[in-house]
């Protein structure tokens, strides 16, 4: 075994097996053992800054990235406004390929895939759009609308409703309240186009509640409640939107309607006539309005008559029913005189009998036969109308009145 040797500089003595006194600063160890951690410690600097750096470049990078797909969807919404959907939805693409996560890109990629006449667009991509980002955010309104939309042009009702409502209810950046009313607006339209009436009636009326005074608005309103024959709801909005606008010919001829369908024609004929004051050119109003004046001129029944005045209606009317009787049976191919069990050749023989007392001056001394006369009046004129289809003239109105005295409005 070596014998252990003593450091002639320390006089430490050097441990077995190294040639060195470790102790000693002019020897390797102990400056090794300085070198050593300096070493580590330029290393750890180093990496720190590399990674100072590397997270610059890649802050860069990105900003780089977001600055490319800002341009590009900058570039797309004005392609929109150009009318260059096709150019619009690549360069939507484009934006979501630098910046994959943007919700505004998912969004607008989605809307333009839902454009009409895009070429190879499918509803099922913009779908997976839309539901990526409702899925992040459920009450983002104008995503559950864009849904609404595609469930609506496929005919999905259940969705269609979900979705709506969604957009209803949900959050919106900008005029919520307006936003709200235009996406109910739009539900009630999808509900009318499918035959939804009764949903679409509950939708307005839920609406008609909370409408400001805005005459506009009031008239749309109550003219989509006509629709689905809420004509006292309706009557209600015209009304509120008269009192802000006396003179709008809408909301006029709304009511004057409203008037009509409710049998109540003396007002109707006050309210179609001033609409036709404010519009002449409303031909569905004017028509309605002869329809009206028909009736109440025609009326045997109001109270304000004279006998004679009254039986003259009733004869006129009573020669009216019949020639409209003798004309459906012509249509329908139907001998009136010969025996058979056919609802016109009954109606005719009950004319027949009564006809030879059907004159004014016999009429005019009962009142009794005026009510027999005008009973079968009506029952030809509805008769009729089933077999041959609603008349026009002076017959519809006969009809009308037919339909006050014991049957529902059309």
């Amino acid at each position: 075994m070596e014998p252990e040797r003593q450091c002639r500089k320390c006089g430490r003595k050097i441990p077995w097996g190294q040639l060195k006194c470790p102790f000693c600063p002019g020897h390797g160890g102990y400056l090794w053992s300085l070198r050593r951690d300096t070493f580590l410690l330029i290393t750890i600097l180093f990496l720190i800054l590399l990674f100072v750096v590397t997270g610059f470049a890649a802050r860069i990078y990105h900003d780089v990235e977001r600055g490319y797909a800002q341009e590009w969807y900058i570039r797309g919404e004005d392609d929109l406004r150009a009318g260059r959907a096709e150019a619009a939805l690549a360069d939507f693409r484009t934006a979501l390929s630098y910046s994959h996560d943007n919700d505004q890109y998912q969004l607008r990629l989605a809307q333009a895939l839902m454009m009409p006449g895009i070429r190879g667009a499918t509803g099922s991509e913009a779908r997976t759009y839309l539901l990526n980002l409702l899925e992040h955010d459920p009450g983002n309104a104008t995503v559950n609308l864009e849904l609404a939309r595609l469930a609506a042009r496929d005919h999905a009702i259940p969705d269609a409703l979900r979705f709506y409502h969604g957009a209803v209810y949900g959050q919106w950046d900008d005029d919520p309240v307006g936003r709200r009313r235009a996406a109910r607006l739009e539900l009630v339209e999808f509900l009318l186009r499918s035959g939804q009436k009764d949903s679409a009636r509950a939708e307005l009326i839920a609406m008609a509640a909370f409408l400001p005074p805005d005459p506009a608005l009031q008239t749309q309103v109550g003219t989509l409640l006509m629709q689905v024959k809420g004509y006292d709801d309706a009557l209600k909005l015209f009304h509120r939107a008269l009192l802000e606008d006396p003179h709008l010919p809408a909301a006029l001829a709304g009511s004057g309607e409203c008037h009509f369908q409710n049998g109540d024609y003396a007002q109707a004929e006050r309210y179609l006539t001033r609409a036709l004051e404010q519009d002449p050119h409303m031909t569905q109003a004017a028509a309605m309005l002869d329809t009206v004046r028909s009736v109440l001129n025609n009326d045997p029944f109001n109270r304000r008559l004279g006998n004679a005045e009254r039986a003259r209606r009733a004869v006129l009317d009573f020669n009216s029913a019949l020639t409209r009787l003798q004309d459906c049976a012509a249509l329908k191919r139907i001998d009136l005189k010969a025996a058979g069990g056919d609802p016109l050749q009954t109606l005719y023989v009950q004319a027949e009998a009564i006809q030879p007392d059907a004159r004014q001056q016999n009429l005019s001394r009962d009142s009794e036969a005026i009510s027999q006369a005008m009973d079968v009046v009506f029952a030809i004129e509805q008769a009729t109308a089933h077999a041959c289809g609603e008349p026009g003239g002076m017959n519809l109105a006969l009809l009308l009145m037919a339909r006050e005295q014991g049957g529902p409005h059309p």
